[in-house]
Formats: structure tokens, C-alpha cells, sequence
């Protein structure tokens, strides 16, 4: 399986989505299971627990991300939310155990940057018709516009909201370097409520935890399902939802510019996790 193969099911599937006048996408139970590579039949079979005694793991999940139950057994006749799509095929990529798909996997990783939604809407050629009807941007002092360019690049990486403000008010200072005295006592009050960066692993000290070199334990997280790598040579690995549990962007000083960059690190607890 490869990509090539995924963007030919993805173009079969085609007509099996749609988008409504809100932007929100669906797909059918059966896009859904040919881009996730499972069985159509399975997934009904999965998503009809959510009105069984026992829930299946798919649909705990479903519902943790805030659906009702009786919408999800509904979905085999009124069409899959883009938002539940992008679940179901992380469960399938990660989370199934012995179920996990490499497809599943793969798609994940072609919607990564752009998300499931926005895919649905680029094929089906929806375009935002009240875009016109809104009232014109206010005006931002450049400075203000870096630091909210920075908090939306932040969330979008899925970085702690502490290191995301730092990295608006880096963004700001730049700008307006008179900000900079103001700046730094701000930094200085982020820092004081984060976790001290000590309590966090890198890979290398994990790998002398368990007895392995910090390109094994790199590839262990990637094949547990914990990490995923990057094509950005400055962050090369980021925490997969599961990874979130105990992995955390934390900031770091770069030892050739001395300017703050951001790692993933591990809590302590990735140790036994891992050995297990």
C-alpha cells in the first residue's frame, strides 16, 4: 500500500461525500471503511454497539469526542461528520491493536495537514458563499498580527498554550522590538507556570532507561503508535493524539542560534510504557 494507492481510492470514493451549505462534510459507511482498509460489514458492526450493552473502543471514543450514541448507529443510513471520518481513521491507524491498518495510517497522514474537512470541501468544489457578507477585517498593528499569526501556527502543531503564547510573544517582539522589555516579563510569568523542562525524557535518556540508543526508542514510538515523523528537519517527530498522554512540545535553546526551538519530550511514565 502506498499513497499513490490512497489518492486512487480517495478518487473512487468521490462521489460518496458531500458537503453541505455549512461547509460540513460526510462520507458514507462504506468511503469511510475503503479509506480506513477495513471491512464495511466490521465497521456497521462496531458503530451499532453504541446502542448495545457493551460499547465497542471505536465508539467510546466517538463519544469522548462528544457524539451521541444514537447518531452514531445512525450513520450507516444518514452519512459519517468529516470530524468522526478523521477519528475513525486514526483508531484504524493507531489504536485497533491487531486491526490497525497501514491505509488507515497512510490516510492519516494525507489529511494531517489539511484535515479531513477541508479535503471533503476541495473535491466536492464547495466555496464559502457567506465569505462576502462578512464585514471587513479590522485593521491590526503588525505587531498584533504576528503574535495572532504565531497562536494560530501554535494550535495548528498542537503545542501547550504556554509555549504557544511564548511563541506569540516572540512573533510580536520581532515586529516591535520596543516591545521587548514588556516581553520578557511576560516570557518570564509563562515560564514560571510550566513544568520545569527537567521532568521531561528526550530519547536519549529513555534509551538509557530501557537499554537502547535514541534511534531505536525514536523508531518504537513511531511503531507504538506514539509519534509520527515530520518533513520539518527543526521538529522531526510529533506526538499522535495517543502520544499526547505523556509526550509534550517543551521549549528548548538551540545550540547553534541560541534561539528558543521547540522537541517533543516524555513524561517519565513513557518508560514504563514502552518496556511493556
Amino acid at each position: 500500500m502506498s499513497q499513490i494507492e490512497v489518492a486512487q481510492i480517495i478518487e473512487q470514493i468521490k462521489q460518496e461525500i458531500t458537503v453541505d451549505s455549512n461547509g460540513q462534510g460526510k462520507a458514507s459507511l462504506r468511503a469511510t471503511a475503503r479509506l480506513a482498509g477495513v471491512d464495511a460489514a466490521g465497521l456497521f458492526r462496531s458503530l451499532k454497539t453504541a446502542v448495545d450493552n457493551s460499547r465497542s473502543k471505536m465508539v467510546e471514543k466517538l463519544v469522548r469526542k462528544g457524539f451521541e450514541c444514537v447518531d452514531i448507529f445512525g450513520w450507516s443510513q444518514s452519512g459519517i461528520p468529516d470530524v468522526a471520518v478523521a477519528a475513525i481513521l486514526h483508531y484504524y491507524g493507531y489504536e485497533a491493536g491487531k486491526r490497525c491498518s497501514e491505509q488507515a495510517r497512510l490516510a492519516c497522514e494525507a489529511f494531517e495537514s489539511i484535515g479531513v474537512r477541508a479535503w471533503m470541501q476541495d473535491i466536492k468544489g464547495w466555496e464559502n458563499t457567506l465569505r462576502g457578507q462578512q464585514e471587513p477585517p479590522h485593521t491590526l498593528a503588525p505587531s498584533h498580527e504576528a503574535a495572532q499569526l504565531a497562536m494560530m501556527l501554535g494550535e495548528f502543531a498542537g503545542l501547550e498554550k504556554s509555549l504557544t503564547a511564548q511563541l506569540a510573544v516572540n512573533a510580536a517582539t520581532k515586529v516591535n522590538p520596543a516591545l521587548k522589555p514588556a516581553a520578557d516579563e511576560l516570557k518570564t510569568a509563562i515560564a514560571s507556570t510550566n513544568t520545569a523542562e527537567d521532568a521531561f525524557l528526550n530519547p536519549t535518556q529513555i534509551g538509557e532507561a530501557v537499554g537502547m540508543s535514541a534511534r531505536l526508542v525514536n523508531n518504537l514510538l513511531v511503531d507504538s503508535g506514539l509519534q509520527y515523523r515530520t518533513n520539518d528537519l527543526k521538529i522531526p517527530y510529533r506526538p499522535t493524539e495517543s502520544g499526547k498522554q505523556w509526550g509534550r512540545m517543551v521549549p528548548a535553546v538551540a545550540k547553534s542560534s541560541n534561539q528558543t526551538v521547540f522537541q517533543l519530550r516524555w513524561l517519565p511514565e513513557i518508560v514504563k510504557v514502552i518496556s511493556q
